[in-house]
């Protein structure tokens, strides 16, 4: 039985060992990652079902236009069906047929109406009732019309947030991707810093012990040590936390450390600002969405000041009665239902400057997003220039750096030199790079973020 436990034991820990390792294999490239992101974040997902709602809901109004049939049937059981006229019960009719009341009051003593308990109309034990009806609104279809064009504008409502969420989560993975890219960077170039500080600072006690250098000098070199520690966390810090992001949008397990390759980076023109304002107005998902919601204020509008129209409807009904006494066994009803409220106090002329506001609100939020956009598209615009100068004076300094270093090389072999400041100028070469490509890669953010605002 120890045996069996212990084996039962083992397996549980090797497939756990397993999904904890099976996440973190393999390298991963950004159109990968944008592929797990539309496949498992739940964002879209949700999206997702809210398109299906809404077409249902779509369904749903369409469906009432056609009219409808209704069946409804009743069985019972009655332990008693007939009907009586219980003795003397028609006592009553001696009040006026006899004016003396002495024999009246004798008539109802001694010859009551009727004189016994009496089963004038005899029913059945087990009873059933039926009706079939059939009903079609007439002018209620122009309010069904303007409900079926509501809903229409929510399917296209619910799209657009679709689309518009999975513009925003491509937008976030590039994001993301690019920016733990430049954290590894950032991360090489503050280890390469600890490592110039140990070596300065080796240099230091080498100088003291010497003589040439104070105390004080080594133990600030020794600071910097530290310092530099603190600044190597801080980067690799910022960086789990883009991994911590990454990961939640991409739908992968916390624990997972993705291996990002590095795509080939494309550097096409950008076209006139102008050309963005024009696209954007056409394009952009958050404009449609308050376009598509104006539209469907003012459908509210128009369904509420229908609400004054009088209601007419045709029906046609079929009755069908088995055992129940009085009733006709089967008959046809059949003509016109007509609803009319003529006083309301008030509400539906409520109900239409509730909707009147809710237009206003909807035009001003889409004047407010027309701005909006034009200001965020003039600051991607100007955020794309600047990042093609940095990219420019990034590798001068680039180019400055790789120079420094071979001319360093040169100076400590020939012993003009000490051997920190190679060291020292790996670090500022690291550096150099890291800014280069932290240049690069905010240009392709930029563009990405310009291009999300016009919908591409």
């Amino acid at each position: 039985m120890n045996a069996i436990l212990k084996i039962y034991l083992l397996i549980i820990f090797f497939s756990f060992s397993v999904n904890l390792t099976s996440q973190v294999t393999g390298k991963l490239t950004l159109d990968e990652a944008v592929e797990m992101a539309l496949n498992e974040n739940k964002l879209i997902k949700i999206s997702q079902q809210r398109i299906m709602g809404s077409e249902g809901k779509l369904s749903e109004m369409k469906s009432n236009y056609f009219p409808r049939i209704v069946l409804e049937s009743v069985g019972a059981y009655n332990s008693d069906p007939n009907l009586y006229i219980n003795k003397g019960q028609l006592n009553n009719l001696y009040d006026q047929l006899v004016e003396d009341e002495i024999i009246d009051d004798w008539l109802k003593e001694n010859a009551p109406l009727p004189p016994r308990k009496i089963t004038f109309l005899g029913g059945n034990d087990f009873a059933v009732k039926s009706n079939a009806a059939i009903y079609q609104p007439l002018t209620q279809l122009t309010s069904i019309n303007t409900g079926r064009k509501v809903a229409e504008l929510d399917v296209e409502i619910s799209k657009l947030n679709y689309d518009d969420v999975k513009s925003q989560i491509r937008l976030g993975v590039k994001e993301l991707f690019y920016g733990i890219l430049i954290q590894d960077a950032k991360v090489n170039e503050a280890s390469q810093e600890l490592e110039y500080k140990k070596a300065e600072y080796q240099d230091a006690v080498n100088a003291y012990e010497a003589g040439e250098m104070l105390l004080l000098d080594v133990t600030s070199a020794k600071a910097e040590i530290f310092e530099a520690e603190q600044d190597l966390l801080n980067e690799e810090n910022l960086k789990d936390q883009y991994i911590y992001s990454f990961n939640q949008l991409i739908g992968a397990q916390y624990s997972y450390k993705p291996d990002l390759v590095l795509p080939t980076l494309r550097f096409e023109p950008v076209g006139g600002i102008q050309e963005y304002y024009i696209q954007g107005s056409e394009k952009n998902y958050g404009l449609k969405i308050a376009l598509a919601n104006l539209d469907k204020s003012e459908l509210g509008i128009t369904a509420a000041k229908k609400a004054y129209i009088p209601e007419l409807s045709y029906f046609a009904q079929y009755y069908y009665n088995y055992g129940i006494p009085l009733y006709a066994s089967q008959y046809l009803l059949t003509g016109l239902n007509f609803k009319w409220t003529l006083i309301d106090f008030g509400e539906r002329s409520s109900v239409v400057k509730q909707r009147n506001a809710i237009y206003n609100e909807a035009l001003d939020n889409l004047e407010y997003k027309k701005l909006t956009l034009q200001g965020e598209i003039q600051q991607a615009y100007r955020n794309i220039s600047y990042a093609e100068s940095l990219i420019l004076t990034a590798l001068k300094a680039y180019e400055a750096r790789e120079e420094e270093l071979i001319l360093t090389i040169n100076a400590v072999e020939a012993g003009e030199a000490l051997s920190s400041m190679m060291y020292k100028a790996k670090a500022d070469i690291a550096g150099a790079k890291a800014d280069k490509l932290a240049a690069e890669l905010n240009y392709q953010i930029a563009v990405a973020k310009l291009n999300s605002l016009v919908g591409e």
